[in-house]
């Protein structure tokens, strides 16, 4: 049935060059005509239709030998729509819609159960809870959730038809498409019985969540899931090791043609503790080595127990310059995550959304997320909360310091003021999205979530088991703590300088005085080279920083966690600050994440683990990243494999969260920073992503560049 290696390996190539050939902008008309023909109706069951009216006419873009069918796109608008597609924009802007900040997108369905009960049975779930006394908004809600399940089963019969027309003209995969038909048929209403069943309908659905235009989808545990289809399929004989292989290879290749960020998680513990790496596992990291190319956000999760085998799997694919997997590690987050109030079987099944961002699947409302400036906090409390960038009071009041510790004392009340202002503003906007809850509904994402089915609530108004998360990122966590160490090393202890003496220096970006910015750029300890004094500073720092966040809620109840992220955030940051006590110049990037600042890391890679492994993460349970950079001889042979393996395991084990990890030498992204055109495939690691790296903005190519490129001599 399923075609010979050579074959799908080929068909997996044709997938991948279809790389951006559509794009569904036309959707737009659709759904702003199915709003006009709908006026009058419950708002939730409009929202249903509308997205009912892209899945029944969109393309249906199919390869014959393809091993996975879906990608409906849309048409692009011909030149004479063009003010048509206008109008219809301006429409929809009326009808309102949730947005990222609002939760929107950023999110794990809840794959297993589907693939377990089939759209039929989430159906007759909505049927269940219809019986039920209801109040007329979620007697709405319901119908529209089945208006929405309904819609998706068309849609996969759309599909099926396709490939029964396609077998009819592709002679040499008639019998592949007519398979696919009747799996295609069956899968509209019924569960998966096997291992492609199990990818195809998960698929299927995810790609629809594109279509919905919901970002950075995540395909959760993948491994976990998938595992108990193949292990008995390949016990049955249904199934050789080498056609999952197959079929996982165009899982990803689909992936990849798609773009946006699409988390998928393997390894980490099951519902006992015990480590779940399994066969599976092993798959989906070759997938991942073999297509290459961004799409397929792969994070792999580390438990105390993991096998060495893993972990050198982990770095085989890291190391051909991909950037995934990122790693993470499960004895640091499982705790934080119950410190939060998660039950230990929700702790256990974590997975991550988005680029890095902790997440239980099918269980939270979407993620959410936004950017605080913690340098900035340094500079407010050093011109008495009066901002030199934007040149006005921004800040608190908080005098000169005539000591370090009353210095330190400013620079936590200026934080803390910037964070309360930064939740207030993030709440009114939130409020404002929930005072329109019964308007702004996600009909299909909701059935599949717990508990929106049975409680007849949206997944954002009260339907999801836990309440939607917004995550804090603070980012500059580097910068912070050797600015704040320079000022105590340099103006409290040893007197070099007055504080007057370094507004002055900054406040000109240390014109004239090079002599000391040398000073300051090398005679203070600098985070990330494992010196206690530096690294106590930071940790203390993120330590207050993700209590206070925790301090806060949502409107509905969701939790503020804060992360050290920034995914290039930390370039336009930086542009909002001027020059820094470390001896950074006004307006460069910060310290990304909660890396060491680039090029300050000057002890090799194991001082930075033992440095970010200092830091308490169990206030950052929203996801973190620290991004370090090797050469690529330092990887080469299994003494590579093993000595990348052994710094994760140790910083691991000393208490770090997470690594990633960059493997192109600094020539070759030169050669390409000044030819882009002969390295269009070249992909990097920029922060909890991977990207092409011709493609960034000149900016973050530099910024990259600037990592300190370690080895293990």
């Amino acid at each position: 049935m399923l075609p010979n290696n050579r074959q799908a390996e080929e068909v997996c190539a044709r997938v991948l060059a279809m790389q951006g050939e559509r794009a569904y902008h036309i959707a737009a008309c659709w759904r702003a005509e199915s709003f006009r023909l709908t006026d009058g109706q419950p708002m939730t069951i409009r929202r249903a239709l509308a997205l009912n009216a892209v899945l029944e006419r969109c393309d249906l873009p199919l390869i014959p030998g393809e091993l996975l069918i879906g990608s409906g796109l849309g048409r692009l608008a011909p030149d004479g729509d063009a003010v048509e597609l206008g109008n219809a924009r301006e429409y929809l802007n009326t009808i309102g819609s949730r947005n990222f900040t609002t939760t929107s997108d950023h999110a794990a369905p809840d794959y297993p159960t589907v693939l377990r009960v089939g759209l039929g049975g989430l159906k007759a779930h909505v049927e269940e809870a219809l019986a039920e006394p209801r109040s007329r908004q979620q007697e709405n809600f319901l119908h529209s959730v089945s208006v929405g399940l309904d819609g998706v089963s068309r849609h996969i019969r759309r599909w099926a038809a396709a490939a029964e027309t396609e077998a009819t003209s592709s002679p040499e995969w008639t019998e592949i498409l007519t398979a696919q038909a009747a799996q295609l048929r069956r899968l509209s209403e019924e569960p998966a019985v096997n291992f492609w069943d199990a990818v195809q309908l998960t698929y299927l659905l995810h790609a629809i969540f594109q279509m919905d235009e919901r970002y950075a989808m995540a395909l959760g545990r993948l491994d976990q899931y998938l595992y108990p289809y193949y292990q008995a399929d390949l016990s049955a004989g249904r199934l050789t090791e080498a056609e999952a292989q197959a079929i996982l290879d165009h899982l990803f290749a689909k992936l990849a043609h798609r773009g946006d960020i699409q988390n998928i998680a393997v390894g980490g513990v099951d519902a006992e503790g015990n480590d779940a790496v399994n066969d599976v596992t092993y798959l989906c990291l070759e997938a991942c080595k073999r297509v290459g190319q961004p799409g397929g956000n792969v994070t792999a999760r580390v438990s105390g127990t993991a096998p060495i085998e893993y972990l050198k799997k982990c770095v085989e694919v890291i190391r051909t310059g991909i950037g995934f997997p990122a790693i993470f590690n499960d004895e640091v987050e499982i705790p934080a995550l119950l410190a939060c109030g998660h039950p230990l079987e929700d702790a256990r099944n974590y997975c991550f959304v988005g680029c890095i961002e902790v997440y239980v699947p099918g269980r939270h409302a979407p993620w959410s997320d936004s950017r605080f400036n913690l340098p900035r906090c340094v500079n407010l409390a050093l011109w008495d909360g009066f901002d030199t960038v934007l040149e006005r009071q921004a800040g608190l009041h908080t005098g000169e310091a005539e000591s370090w510790d009353a210095f330190y004392s400013a620079f936590l009340a200026q934080m803390r003021a910037g964070l309360k202002e930064h939740i207030a503003g993030l709440n009114a906007i939130k409020q404002a999205a929930d005072d329109r809850a019964d308007d702004l509904t996600s009909p299909l994402l909701s059935a599949f979530f717990d508990d929106c089915i049975s409680r007849g609530q949206d997944i954002a108004a009260g339907g999801a088991r836990y309440p939607a998360n917004h995550g804090v990122a603070c980012m500059g966590i580097g910068t912070t703590a050797d600015a704040l160490m320079a000022l105590k090393r340099f103006v409290y202890e040893e007197h070099r300088f007055t504080l007057e003496e370094m507004r002055r220096m900054l406040a000109g970006n240390f014109v004239g005085y090079e002599v000391e910015r040398r000073l300051l750029l090398t005679g203070a300890p600098k985070y990330g080279n494992d010196d206690a004094e530096v690294d106590a500073i930071a940790a203390e720092v993120a330590e207050v920083f993700g209590k206070a966040c925790l301090a806060y809620h949502t409107p509905r109840g969701g939790q503020y966690w804060s992360l050290m992220a920034a995914n290039v955030s930390n370039i336009y940051a930086g542009k909002e600050v001027g020059a820094t006590p470390d001896g950074r110049l006004a307006f460069e990037p910060l310290s990304d994440a909660a890396s060491p600042s680039f090029g300050r890391d000057r002890h090799g890679p194991t001082a930075v683990a033992r440095s970010v492994a200092k830091l308490d993460y169990r206030w950052h349970p929203g996801g973190n990243v620290i991004n370090m950079k090797f050469h690529p001889s330092a990887l080469a042979g299994d003494a590579g494999l093993s000595a990348l393996a052994a710094l994760i395991r140790t910083c691991f084990d000393l208490g770090g969260i997470q690594l990633q990890f960059n493997t192109t030498n600094r020539e070759l992204l030169k050669e390409a920073m000044d030819n882009p055109e002969a390295y269009g495939d070249l992909v990097v690691r920029v922060s909890g992503f991977s990207a092409y790296f011709t493609r960034l903005d000149r900016e973050v190519q530099e910024d990259i560049l600037a990592r300190t490129e370690h080895s293990f001599v």
